[in-house]
Protein backbone atom coordinates (compact mmCIF):
# COMPACT_ATOMS: atom_id res chain seq x y z
CA UNK A 1 0.00 0.00 0.00
CA UNK A 2 2.76 2.26 0.94
CA UNK A 3 4.61 1.81 -2.06
CA UNK A 4 1.41 2.34 -4.40
CA UNK A 5 0.48 5.64 -2.55
CA UNK A 6 4.41 6.78 -3.13
CA UNK A 7 3.83 6.23 -7.15
CA UNK A 8 5.06 2.91 -7.90
CA UNK A 9 3.36 1.40 -10.69
CA UNK A 10 4.16 -2.11 -10.03
CA UNK A 11 2.11 -2.34 -6.93
CA UNK A 12 -0.88 -0.72 -8.51
CA UNK A 13 -1.56 -2.89 -10.89
CA UNK A 14 -0.98 -5.60 -8.56
CA UNK A 15 -4.21 -3.57 -6.58
CA UNK A 16 -5.51 -3.40 -10.01
CA UNK A 17 -5.33 -7.29 -10.32
CA UNK A 18 -6.44 -7.89 -7.04
CA UNK A 19 -9.54 -6.07 -7.44
CA UNK A 20 -10.50 -5.08 -10.77
CA UNK A 21 -13.23 -8.16 -10.78
CA UNK A 22 -14.64 -7.32 -7.63
CA UNK A 23 -15.33 -3.44 -8.76
CA UNK A 24 -16.92 -4.79 -12.49
CA UNK A 25 -18.85 -6.97 -10.33
CA UNK A 26 -19.95 -4.24 -8.21
CA UNK A 27 -20.43 -2.07 -11.47
CA UNK A 28 -22.42 -4.58 -13.70
CA UNK A 29 -24.86 -5.17 -10.53
CA UNK A 30 -25.67 -1.63 -9.78
CA UNK A 31 -25.38 -0.23 -13.34
CA UNK A 32 -26.90 -2.97 -15.19
CA UNK A 33 -24.02 -2.53 -18.22
CA UNK A 34 -21.56 -4.57 -18.99
CA UNK A 35 -19.87 -1.35 -21.21
CA UNK A 36 -20.83 1.33 -18.08
CA UNK A 37 -19.49 -1.15 -15.91
CA UNK A 38 -16.15 -1.53 -17.60
CA UNK A 39 -15.91 2.35 -17.86
CA UNK A 40 -16.58 2.08 -14.12
CA UNK A 41 -13.51 0.06 -13.89
CA UNK A 42 -11.35 2.43 -15.84
CA UNK A 43 -13.05 5.23 -13.98
CA UNK A 44 -12.24 3.79 -10.68
CA UNK A 45 -8.78 2.79 -10.98
CA UNK A 46 -8.27 5.92 -12.65
CA UNK A 47 -9.52 7.92 -9.41
CA UNK A 48 -6.98 5.06 -6.92
CA UNK A 49 -4.25 6.32 -9.15
CA UNK A 50 -4.93 10.35 -8.95
CA UNK A 51 -5.98 10.17 -5.13
CA UNK A 52 -3.91 7.82 -3.57
CA UNK A 53 -2.11 10.04 -0.92
CA UNK A 54 -5.54 11.13 0.28
CA UNK A 55 -5.82 7.09 1.12
CA UNK A 56 -5.69 7.21 4.98
CA UNK A 57 -5.47 3.47 6.47
CA UNK A 58 -5.85 4.87 9.91
CA UNK A 59 -9.37 6.18 8.74
CA UNK A 60 -10.88 3.79 6.30
CA UNK A 61 -9.93 0.03 4.99
CA UNK A 62 -8.94 0.13 1.17
CA UNK A 63 -11.92 -1.90 0.30
CA UNK A 64 -14.11 0.61 2.12
CA UNK A 65 -12.22 3.16 0.42
CA UNK A 66 -12.54 1.27 -2.82
CA UNK A 67 -16.60 0.50 -2.81
CA UNK A 68 -16.81 4.48 -1.99
CA UNK A 69 -15.22 5.22 -5.15
CA UNK A 70 -16.82 2.57 -7.18
CA UNK A 71 -20.79 3.25 -5.73
CA UNK A 72 -19.66 7.36 -7.00
CA UNK A 73 -18.84 6.57 -10.33
CA UNK A 74 -21.44 3.96 -10.84
CA UNK A 75 -24.33 6.54 -9.99
CA UNK A 76 -22.46 9.28 -12.24
CA UNK A 77 -23.39 7.29 -15.07
CA UNK A 78 -27.22 8.26 -16.30
CA UNK A 79 -29.30 5.82 -18.02
CA UNK A 80 -29.54 2.04 -16.82
CA UNK A 81 -29.88 -0.72 -19.51
CA UNK A 82 -29.65 -3.91 -18.06
CA UNK A 83 -27.87 -6.73 -20.10
CA UNK A 84 -27.57 -10.57 -19.89
CA UNK A 85 -25.22 -11.90 -17.47
CA UNK A 86 -22.02 -12.94 -18.78
CA UNK A 87 -21.50 -15.14 -15.66
CA UNK A 88 -17.71 -15.31 -16.49
CA UNK A 89 -17.19 -12.00 -16.08
CA UNK A 90 -18.58 -11.82 -12.41
CA UNK A 91 -16.95 -14.47 -11.06
CA UNK A 92 -19.12 -17.10 -9.78
CA UNK A 93 -17.53 -19.68 -7.32
CA UNK A 94 -17.03 -23.05 -9.21
CA UNK A 95 -19.70 -25.37 -7.94
CA UNK A 96 -16.71 -27.69 -6.67
CA UNK A 97 -15.89 -25.01 -4.28
CA UNK A 98 -19.81 -24.64 -2.92
CA UNK A 99 -21.61 -25.80 -0.10
CA UNK A 100 -23.97 -28.53 -0.56
CA UNK A 101 -27.05 -25.54 0.36
CA UNK A 102 -25.09 -23.53 -2.11
CA UNK A 103 -25.40 -25.42 -4.97
CA UNK A 104 -29.39 -25.26 -4.75
CA UNK A 105 -29.47 -22.35 -6.11
CA UNK A 106 -29.77 -22.56 -9.90
CA UNK A 107 -28.34 -20.52 -13.35
CA UNK A 108 -31.92 -19.63 -13.68
CA UNK A 109 -32.34 -18.64 -10.14
CA UNK A 110 -29.59 -16.74 -10.00
CA UNK A 111 -30.65 -14.60 -12.92
CA UNK A 112 -33.93 -14.56 -11.48
CA UNK A 113 -32.31 -12.99 -8.66
CA UNK A 114 -30.51 -10.71 -10.41
CA UNK A 115 -33.54 -9.82 -12.53
CA UNK A 116 -35.35 -8.52 -9.10
CA UNK A 117 -32.29 -6.88 -8.04
CA UNK A 118 -32.13 -5.16 -11.43
CA UNK A 119 -36.03 -3.83 -10.27
CA UNK A 120 -35.08 -2.21 -7.06
CA UNK A 121 -34.15 1.53 -7.16
CA UNK A 122 -30.68 2.17 -6.58
CA UNK A 123 -30.69 3.18 -3.05
CA UNK A 124 -31.97 -0.27 -2.55
CA UNK A 125 -29.96 -2.00 -5.05
CA UNK A 126 -27.03 -0.37 -3.47
CA UNK A 127 -27.09 -1.52 -0.05
CA UNK A 128 -28.08 -5.40 -1.24
CA UNK A 129 -25.04 -5.35 -3.85
CA UNK A 130 -23.03 -4.09 -0.59
CA UNK A 131 -24.53 -6.77 2.14
CA UNK A 132 -24.88 -9.91 0.09
CA UNK A 133 -22.08 -9.80 -2.72
CA UNK A 134 -19.65 -8.42 -1.19
CA UNK A 135 -20.28 -9.34 2.93
CA UNK A 136 -19.70 -5.67 4.02
CA UNK A 137 -21.62 -5.05 7.58
CA UNK A 138 -23.79 -2.40 8.46
CA UNK A 139 -21.46 -0.31 9.49
CA UNK A 140 -19.27 -0.38 6.78
CA UNK A 141 -22.15 0.16 3.91
CA UNK A 142 -23.11 3.23 5.69
CA UNK A 143 -19.38 4.40 6.02
CA UNK A 144 -19.38 3.40 2.18
CA UNK A 145 -22.52 5.42 1.40
CA UNK A 146 -21.99 8.23 3.94
CA UNK A 147 -25.31 7.71 5.09
CA UNK A 148 -27.03 6.70 9.07
CA UNK A 149 -26.23 2.96 9.88
CA UNK A 150 -30.51 2.78 10.61
CA UNK A 151 -30.97 4.06 7.00
CA UNK A 152 -29.07 1.28 5.77
CA UNK A 153 -30.73 -1.24 7.43
CA UNK A 154 -34.35 0.47 6.63
CA UNK A 155 -33.27 0.12 3.02
CA UNK A 156 -31.87 -3.27 3.34
CA UNK A 157 -35.03 -4.89 5.42
CA UNK A 158 -37.37 -2.89 2.51
CA UNK A 159 -35.11 -4.38 -0.78
CA UNK A 160 -35.36 -7.84 1.21
CA UNK A 161 -39.22 -7.19 1.26
CA UNK A 162 -39.82 -6.35 -2.29
CA UNK A 163 -37.95 -9.64 -3.24
CA UNK A 164 -39.52 -11.42 -1.10
CA UNK A 165 -42.65 -10.37 -2.33
CA UNK A 166 -41.21 -10.86 -6.10
CA UNK A 167 -40.73 -13.95 -5.21
CA UNK A 168 -44.01 -15.17 -3.82
CA UNK A 169 -45.32 -14.08 -7.06
CA UNK A 170 -42.47 -15.62 -8.91
CA UNK A 171 -43.58 -19.37 -6.86
CA UNK A 172 -47.56 -19.01 -7.34
CA UNK A 173 -47.13 -17.96 -11.06
CA UNK A 174 -44.42 -21.50 -11.73
CA UNK A 175 -45.87 -23.68 -9.58
CA UNK A 176 -45.45 -26.61 -12.07
CA UNK A 177 -42.10 -26.47 -12.19
CA UNK A 178 -41.50 -26.65 -7.85
CA UNK A 179 -43.35 -30.13 -8.43
CA UNK A 180 -41.34 -31.30 -10.98
CA UNK A 181 -38.21 -30.62 -9.08
CA UNK A 182 -40.37 -32.09 -5.78
CA UNK A 183 -40.53 -29.34 -3.73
Amino acid sequence: MEQWQHGDLSSFEELFRKYEKLVFKNAFLITGSMDKAEEVVQDVFLSIWRYRETFDSKKAKFATWLHHITVNECLRKKKQTYETILFDKLDIPDKACLQPEELLITKSEYESLLKMLRELNKKHRLVVVLKYFNDLSYAEIAEVLNIPLGTVKSRLNHALSCIKERLVLEKETKPEVEEERGL
